[in-house]
């Protein structure tokens, strides 16, 4: 919904511009506002919200007007109706649909300069335009009225109207304490049951996009990896001793033959319409086995196949996908603890090759390839050093590596994402405040707006609108605007989970398969659509 504002002197201006001189010396005693129109539909019918301004008497009086456009569609063509009039501009919302019309609008009640300003809400029929319910919010301190405004919006059950907002003083019935309220009305259209209201320190922000729960894989999973098989917009799962296939519009899931190695802490990389490499990864605790083989997993045949191996055995390190096709494999963990070695794998010849290796030994960092074909590397954990700071630039055209100013903050386990502006947002890692790399900038590394709950931040996903959608281990999903540097609410999967796999499929939902969740691995697959 929208709720506008407009002074009181905008009548003056308007008038002004449609004479083409100065504004009259007395203005017309009925001058009706365009700039507050909020727009809904009920039954077919379009309905707006203005006010108009009543002069005389004076202090002017602002009355909202109701008005049913005659079109097509709309069994009952055009009509009016008008509500009392406040002594200040309102600010009006206006929600609808079928079941009936929901119209907000503030009320200074009385011209005196100490009188407050309630909401008023009313239930519009939308075939008579009589008034169904009458509700006002009135908020007090001491007793004297304050001021309350709000939007109003209806719940996907299409009964249940919400009014957010700010307050001064207490709302007769709230729970909770703060300026802001969320005031729950349920089957508004069809009951006068009273609302039930929360105050909050903080706006209560309306999220955006929806989860649905979408089938289940074979085998309960989390530290997987899910790969999306390009050719057939099919996800590959592959996690310890199995992998399966999962089909996301059929959302059957299907296992393949069985991989080669066991692992975990693997990585998985996309080398063809239909194949995928995985490479590394370990097995078993006490003493950890580290992995030094890699296969591909081809979906035309289903089969897998030996694909060399690494020089160095490791675990939670990177794959990326370069410019050339080939593969780069950074640091890890290994037997020897943790390693700065390099490596690149070619698809052409399934051949291992050494790359130079990184200035710091580092695992469970990011590599991210930007568009000019270089690999930004940031934080992770070092076995010295603990969490890392530093970043570092690998150029494939060189085989060489720069040492980058360091990120504002030490990360581990964090997510990395290039935008389409280019630059790169690093989020969570044990860190709130997020920060966005521009490779094109002499200071490369600045903050951006704060997560909210980004120290249980899991994974970072661009979608198609260029938003990134974060989800966090508590179940919350946050949506990144790079355009406005804004979070905003993404709503909550269908249950808290950690170590889960986001993928983003041709449909431009994402996928999210797997995780714990009380320390038991799932087989939920679940989407997210914006």
């Amino acid at each position: 919904m929208r709720t506008l504002k407009l002074a009181a002197s905008l009548t003056a201006a308007l008038l002004t511009q449609a004479c083409g001189g100065p504004a009259l010396e007395e203005p017309s005693q009925l001058v009706t506002s365009t700039a507050a129109l909020t727009t809904a539909v009920s039954r077919g019918c379009t309905f707006t919200l203005t006010y108009k301004e009543v002069i005389p008497p004076f202090p002017p009086t602002y009355v909202p007007v109701i008005t049913r456009q005659a079109s097509s569609t709309c069994p009952w063509g055009a009509g009016s109706v008008e509500l009392p009039g406040a002594y200040s501009v309102p600010e009006l919302s206006l929600a609808a649909n079928d079941l009936g019309v929901a119209v907000g609008y503030s009320n200074r009640y009385s011209p005196s300069g100490s009188s407050g300003t309630w909401l008023e809400i009313r239930h519009v029929a939308p075939d008579t335009l009589s008034v169904v319910r009458s509700v006002t919010l009135a908020a007090h301190v001491n007793t004297r009225p304050t001021y309350v405004n709000g939007e109003l919006s209806i719940l996907t059950d299409g009964t249940t109207l919400k009014v957010r907002g700010q307050k001064g003083g207490v709302l007769p019935g709230e729970s909770g304490s703060g300026q802001y309220y969320t005031a729950t009305f349920p089957d508004f259209f069809t009951s006068t049951t009273a609302p039930t209201i929360v105050a909050t320190s903080g706006l209560d922000t309306p999220s955006v996009g929806s989860w649905s729960a979408t089938g289940n894989l074979t085998t309960p999973r989390s530290y997987h990896t899910a790969t999306l098989l390009n050719g057939t917009g099919d996800v590959l799962v592959v996690g310890g001793t199995t992998a399966e296939v999962f089909n996301p519009y059929s959302n059957v899931s299907t296992p393949t033959a069985a991989p080669l190695a066991e692992r975990m802490a693997h990585t998985a990389t996309p080398i063809s319409s239909s194949q995928v490499l995985v490479a590394g990864g370990w097995i078993g605790t006490s003493p950890a086995t580290y992995r030094q083989s890699a296969e591909v997993f081809d979906q035309t045949t289903g089969t897998w196949t030996a694909a060399g191996s690494l020089a160095t055995p490791r675990s939670h390190h990177t794959a990326t996908l370069l410019d050339s096709g080939k593969v780069l494999v950074v640091g890890g963990q290994s037997t020897g603890g943790d390693t700065n070695t390099t490596e690149l794998y070619d698809p052409a010849t399934h051949t291992w090759s050494p790359a130079a290796s990184a200035p710091t030994a580092r695992y469970d960092h990011t590599a991210t390839l930007l568009y000019s074909g270089k690999v930004l590397v940031t934080g992770g954990m070092g076995a010295t050093l603990g969490m890392l700071q530093s970043a570092q630039e690998y150029d494939p055209a060189t085989n060489t590596w720069t040492s980058l100013p360091p990120m504002n903050k030490t990360r581990t386990r964090h997510a990395a994402v290039r935008l389409y502006s280019g630059k790169v947002l690093v989020v969570g890692g044990q860190e709130n405040q997020v920060e966005l790399y521009d490779p094109y900038s002499y200071i490369p590394w600045t903050l951006g707006a704060v997560l909210p709950s980004g120290t249980l931040a899991v994974s970072a996903t661009l979608l198609y609108s260029g938003e990134v959608l974060v989800t966090h281990s508590n179940g919350v999903a946050s949506l990144y605007d790079p355009g406005a540097d804004a979070w905003m609410s993404a709503g909550t999967m269908t249950s808290a989970l950690y170590g889960h796999t986001t993928t983003l499929l041709h449909s431009g939902q994402v996928l999210v398969t797997g995780g714990f969740n009380n320390s038991i691995t799932v087989t939920t697959a679940q989407r997210y659509t914006r």
